[in-house]
């Protein structure tokens, strides 16, 4: 393998893929000069988990592409991990990219949780990336208080059918039931902390009303979507009337949640906001030039510079079909792109002299 790169490999932007004995693909990785790169693989010390020797001892191939430049070489090792959920991406993603996402479980009985990736296959939305992953949790918490969601991880599971020993008969039983549903039986969890005290409807153990808890899943939605929501004001009012009765303790355990959800509010707030700043046309400098149509964090097209009038009629139409039609993601990132957009964010915080390399601003009217 090192013969193969110091002979044929070149210094320019592009990925590269190492493959087992299968031919399967066990590290997708990129660099600005490929060749540098690749032989310090060769040269790396043997420290205690070091990745490189370690990737080395189970390689027997090693495969690379070259791109046009080094913005495209970051969104093909990302699609390329996606693709193909390399074995060494994957042990030391959580060490390299730190973050979490609030999300949203699907099933008859909605609850919130925090997950490391995109492609937790329990959730149905998504809120993030964030980096405080502490401080999200603790927000995450306050929201289940407040909206009387779950946020255990018993999950809803198929219907169960229990045998009576003693007639024979069969019952039908869930991990999650609510009081109002007939036929409804209690699970094998034997109690729930939270139900005890009032802030969760307590469906593990048969308790609850299957409406009100709707209603809840709704005002959390409305609270995450940043539509108008009453959470931070009944809080607000809430803490001033323990003040009032001076209930001290209880006022400052309101306003400790007060204080997480507005952080969550201002998180989400700024998120958005970074989405909708991060719509233009974007031509960084490379051997082969392309232009990249990003809108709200994501990459929808990417073309060769054009260079005669057909060509240029046709980036126009191109633009014209991204940026002026409706998003059909509608007002969210869809969660497969969530990962690409934190991609595009942290590259333009990183090098902000990018954004000094549009083409032009996209069309007034985009959202």
């Amino acid at each position: 393998m090192r013969e193969a790169v110091r002979t044929h490999a070149e210094p320019r932007p592009g990925i590269y893929r190492f493959l087992g004995r299968e031919g399967e693909v066990l590290y997708v990785g990129t660099s600005r000069r490929l060749r540098a790169r690749l032989l310090s693989y060769f040269t790396a010390r043997r420290r205690r988990r070091a990745k490189a020797p370690l990737i080395l001892r189970h390689a027997v191939r090693v495969e690379w592409d070259y791109t046009p430049d080094p913005f495209s070489a970051l969104l093909a090792e990302l699609r390329a991990i996606k693709r193909f959920r390399p074995r060494f991406n994957v042990a030391h993603v959580s060490d390299e990219w730190p973050r979490g996402y609030l999300a949203l479980t699907g099933g008859p009985v909605p609850g919130l949780r925090i997950v490391r990736s995109t492609d937790d296959p329990h959730a149905t939305r998504l809120w993030g990336p964030f980096r405080n992953v502490a401080a999200l949790r603790d927000a995450m918490r306050t929201l289940a208080d407040v909206t009387g969601l779950r946020d255990c991880t018993i999950e809803s599971q198929p219907m169960q059918w229990r045998t009576s020993v003693r007639d024979g008969t069969h019952e039908r039983r869930a991990p999650f039931a609510f009081a109002d549903t007939r036929g409804a039986t209690r699970s094998r969890v034997a109690g729930c902390l939270r139900h005890a005290v009032g802030s969760c409807a307590g469906m593990c153990i048969g308790e609850g009303d299957g409406a009100a808890y709707s209603r809840g899943v709704a005002r959390a939605l409305a609270f995450l979507d940043r539509r108008p929501s009453p959470l931070l004001r009944e809080l607000h009012a809430a803490m001033q009337q323990a003040g009032d009765a001076l209930a001290f303790e209880r006022a400052a355990s309101l306003r400790d949640k007060h204080a997480r959800l507005h952080w969550l509010r201002t998180r989400l707030t700024r998120f958005q906001a970074d989405a909708d700043r991060l719509t233009f046309l974007y031509a960084p400098p490379g051997d082969s030039p392309r232009i990249y149509c990003i809108r709200r964090g994501t990459v929808r097209a990417d073309v060769p510079l054009p260079r005669t009038p057909d060509e240029q009629q046709a980036l126009d139409a191109l633009v014209a079909r991204i940026y002026l039609a409706p998003d059909p993601s509608g007002g969210d990132i869809p969660l497969h792109d969530l990962e690409e957009f934190a991609l595009v964010a942290s590259w333009f915080r990183r090098y902000p002299e990018s954004l000094a390399q549009h083409t032009r601003p996209a069309p007034s009217s985009a959202s």
